[in-house]
């Protein structure tokens, strides 16, 4: 235990007393390592002339006083600097890249920070790493070796686990046998360790090629000869021999991997590294290593294990900004459902715990899952598998991919054509809700989905999605530009005798739309339960209004045409009349008949009307009191078309509703709509589209730069694939996010615009390319010549986007404000016991708020059904920033 004497607090203050003494600029910085240990650093004009010994004596002499030196522990290591040398050394770094050395270092002065806009390192070397054996750690490799070279990269493998050969032995049957002896690491380092001035072996005698059925080039380094002799020259490579190779003026290793380097240019090396705490597997994973796959399963004897392994990396990453790190679960047994979503989140919670978030990354982009497959463990060659034993190893080759520099084929940009600062002028993003929009503008804004055609048909009656999945833009598309719709329409269907009139909607589309209050005094006037006779008449109304010609059927009730007749009721004589349609004994069979006449002339002047609904979520209000009566009408209308829709032939209900008041809907035969319901949601193929018409209709440069390359204009949007799509947006926003993110950044977009229940909205994407646009004007630094918006601009433009989007739940959600705004400076995730702290509600009230959040696409329910209190909640990336919530481990 360190006393107070040797404390140090007390050695660094003695120190600065002593040393301002000669020199008022001296900077001396005491710090304790992870196992205790003291390092001292002292910065001053003192050592000026003075040799390392002359240095020692002098701060000895100082230390003497308060009884202790600077080779007496607790001290562990010391510098003793001059400013000059501070400046004209490189930025500090612990000399030996072993597991002591790591852990017992202290904490940088100052952490390393990766520059992300600067050009990605080539090549990337990515260490493979396990804790424990057996894991599947050298099969991952090999497999994600081998799609990362049918992409066209060039992969050198590495095996550095010197004492139980993997990846060797797996490719052993599929080298090109082309050399009668086979050198690998093992030979190459013991001979250099032996005769360092000689090329002996050469490098070109360690590298194997590995036959491929199909195109790209994949590379081996095996760990050489595996003979007798090859034990005898393992245990020469000791921890000292280590030391002597970073203590020398030449170090093999670095040797080695400039040698491959050198004879193979690769995009990518891949080492599979020793597990345990072996030297070897140190050097790999703290010295060589930019990123590290941390190979393990979730067992408390591996998460004890990886405490200090990722400890070790974590320090380094400070010291070098290097390695950065994933992790891997290799194999998941298949267990429940239950059972499995159990480790994960354990996995979740210790990554978080242990490395931490770093900034604009979540927790689901740290780590993939390898099933167990009995096939893969039976396997004699990695080579030429059939895709289903690949297709898990998919997602860490694309991260891998994600952090090399471009391959530069047909995306290379003709300069002629390409001006990145005419585009960025010339960009214009409009994310307008659809209420803002100008009605001439829709047809500009409007992009056709995948489920536009399902719209189209007659049997698709309810159209549910969450708020701003474009329900209101489609309504007003219709309704406002009916003949922009129908040319939107005519690919599936045509739609030439379809008259579409608002059955309900925004108040500013004039005539006899009503309002919340109109509704509400309906309901004071006639009770409750009288709103399937309320829709009836309703719709005769808005009927009668849009389509003049039937003003001329006799048997229709004289008021309703006198009403119908009128540009702008008054809304409190519609209510009237609409009561008093209520309150009649012939009320419903009335109504009903006059329905089924304007039904009959549609069908006899070959006709159909579709009546579309909108604003049925805010159309009512937003107190409880509001909510319980758009419940009741709701319910209403739904039964009422499925009643009475069958019937009719030429009159088609189109009913716009929210998702989550669709789910608190309760009536008779409400499955019923699984054959006439519609979910709107927005797939990559939608959001790329939208994109790309706003983009090519504002940047003329732009516009001319895809078609001439990718043949990309707005015409052909609809009938572009998704790779195209992905392609053609490389020259709007990159292709990657950048070195330390390992996503793709078509990834990263889409995932940070979409909720809890997985819908992405289309304005949080536009919103977000709208804000980088002017980010990226703000940049005083130069970027890449080929790509508009780095990688920065988006990122910092995340925040903002977040902040709207919680604006719009504020909105859209006024029930919930109070509870949001109680989330602020809290962490996700959140259990139900913080809530209640929070709240300040419990039991059935808390259940029910947080089910309208978990409705709303705000929280996810991270607890199983079976788990014990409390229950925990995550909260989706896209409402973080803007809620002033950070996540649990955030850095």
């Amino acid at each position: 235990m360190i006393n107070q004497v040797t404390s140090p607090l007390h050695i660094e203050e003695h120190l600065n007393r002593e040393f301002k003494r000669e020199d008022p600029e001296a900077q001396i910085k005491v710090k304790r390592t992870s196992l205790g240990w003291l390092n001292i650093r002292i910065i001053t004009n003192s050592f000026e002339n003075k040799s390392l010994e002359e240095r020692e004596q002098k701060t000895d002499k100082l230390l003497k006083v308060i009884n202790t030196n600077l080779g007496q522990y607790p001290i562990a290591g010391y510098d003793l600097l001059t400013p000059k040398e501070v400046t004209d050394n490189s930025p500090e770094y612990i000399q030996l890249p072993l597991w002591s050395d790591i852990l017992m270092a202290p904490e940088p002065d100052q952490p390393a920070i990766l520059d992300e806009d600067n050009p990605t390192k080539t090549p990337q070397i990515v260490t493979f790493y396990s804790f424990k054996g057996g894991v599947g750690r050298s099969t991952a490799l090999g497999m994600v070796a081998g799609v990362l070279a049918t992409r066209n990269r060039r992969v050198v493998m590495v095996d550095f686990d010197l004492e139980a050969p993997g990846i060797s032995i797996l490719f052993d049957p599929d080298i090109e046998k082309i050399n009668e002896e086979q050198y690998g690491v093992l030979d190459y380092l013991h001979q250099r360790y032996l005769t360092p001035d000689q090329n002996i072996p050469k490098i070109e005698s360690c590298i194997s090629q590995i036959k491929l059925p199909t195109r790209g080039e994949l590379f081996l380094v095996p760990v050489g000869e595996y003979d007798e002799n090859y034990i005898h020259r393992l245990a020469d490579l000791d921890r000292q021999t280590l030391e002597n190779f970073y203590k020398g003026a030449n170090n093999p290793i670095e040797q080695l991997m400039e040698d491959i380097k050198t004879s193979l240019n690769p995009d990518v090396i891949l080492i599979d590294a020793r597990p345990g705490f072996s030297d070897i597997s140190a050097i790999a994973l703290f010295d060589l290593a930019d990123t590290a796959i941390i190979c393990f399963s979730p067992t408390d004897q591996s998460f004890e294990g990886l405490r200090w392994v990722v400890q070790g990396i974590r320090k380094q990453n400070q010291y070098q900004a290097k390695p950065d790190i994933r992790f891997l679960l290799t194999p998941m047994p298949a267990v429940a459902s239950q059972q499995y979503q159990a480790w994960i989140t354990k996995v979740e919670d210790w990554i978080a715990d242990n490395w931490g978030l770093p900034d604009e990354i979540t927790i689901k982009e740290l780590y993939y899952e390898i099933p167990y497959n009995l096939n893969i463990t039976t396997l004699s060659s990695l080579v030429n598998l059939p895709n289903s034993l690949l297709t898990n190893y998919l997602p860490i080759a694309d991260a891998i991919e994600a952090s090399l520099a471009d391959v530069k084929t047909e995306l290379a940009t003709n300069t002629n054509i390409f001006n990145r600062t005419n585009i960025l002028n010339e960009l214009r993003f409009d994310a307008a809700t659809a209420q803002e929009l100008e009605a001439e503008n829709i047809p500009n804004i409007f992009q056709r989905t995948e489920d536009f055609p399902k719209f189209l048909s007659n049997k698709n009656w309810l159209i549910r999605g969450a708020k701003g999945t474009g329900k209101s833009l489609l309504f007003r598309l219709f309704v406002e530009q009916p003949d922009k719709a129908k040319e939107q329409a005519h690919y599936e269907v045509n739609l030439s005798n379809v008259d579409f009139i608002a059955a309900h909607g925004q108040p500013r589309l004039g005539g006899p739309i009503l309002e919340s209050s109109d509704l509400a005094s309906y309901e004071q006037q006639v009770g409750e339960d009288n709103w399937s006779i309320f829709w009836i008449n309703y719709a005769l109304l808005q009927l009668c209004h849009r389509l003049p010609e039937l003003r001329s059927l006799n048997s229709l009730d004289r008021e309703l045409l006198t009403l119908s007749a009128q540009d702008d009721p008054q809304h409190s004589v519609i209510v009237s009349w609409l009561v008093e349609r209520a309150q009649s004994p012939q009320a419903a069979s009335q109504a009903a008949d006059e329905l089924r006449l304007i039904d009959r002339w549609l069908r006899d002047n070959k006709k159909v009307v579709w009546l579309l609904y909108d604003e049925l979520d805010a159309g009512f209000g937003s107190t409880n009191k509001d909510y319980i009566r758009r419940r009741k009408a709701l319910e209403a209308l739904l039964a009422w078309c499925l009643e009475s829709g069958t019937s009719l032939k030429s009159i088609v209900p189109k009913i716009f509703l929210r998702e989550d008041i669709w789910n608190q809907l309760n009536f008779t035969n409400k499955g019923h709509y699984t054959g006439r319901s519609l979910q709107l949601r927005w797939d990559e193929t939608d959001l790329w589209r939208v994109v790309l018409r706003q983009a090519l209709k504002s940047s003329n440069t732009l516009s001319e730069f895809l078609e001439q390359k990718f043949g990309v204009t707005v015409a052909r949007l609809n009938a572009i694939n998704l790779e195209q799509l992905r392609t053609s947006l490389y020259t709007l926003w990159g292709e990657r996010m950048g070195r330390t993110k390992k996503a793709y950044t078509y990834n990263w977009v889409r995932t940070r615009i979409a909720d809890g229940q997985k819908n992405c909205f289309p304005r949080s994407l536009i919103l977000l390319l709208q804000e980088a646009v002017k980010r990226e004007k703000d940049f005083s630094t130069e970027y890449s010549s080929e790509i508009v918006l780095r990688p920065k601009a988006l990122i910092d433009a995340f925040p903002y986007v977040s902040q709207q989007r919680v604006d719009e739940v504020r909105n859209e959600y006024p029930e919930l404000v109070e509870y949001l705004n109680k989330l602020q400076s809290e962490r996700s995730p959140i259990d139900e016991n913080r809530l209640t702290e929070i709240w300040g509600i419990k039991d059935g009230e808390l259940a029910l708020r947080i089910k309208d959040m978990v409705d709303a696409g705000i929280f996810t329910e991270r607890s199983r059904p079976n788990d014990s209190p409390p229950r925990i909640y995550a909260i989706a990336e896209l409402y973080l920033y803007g809620l002033s919530m950070i996540r649990k481990g955030q850095r």
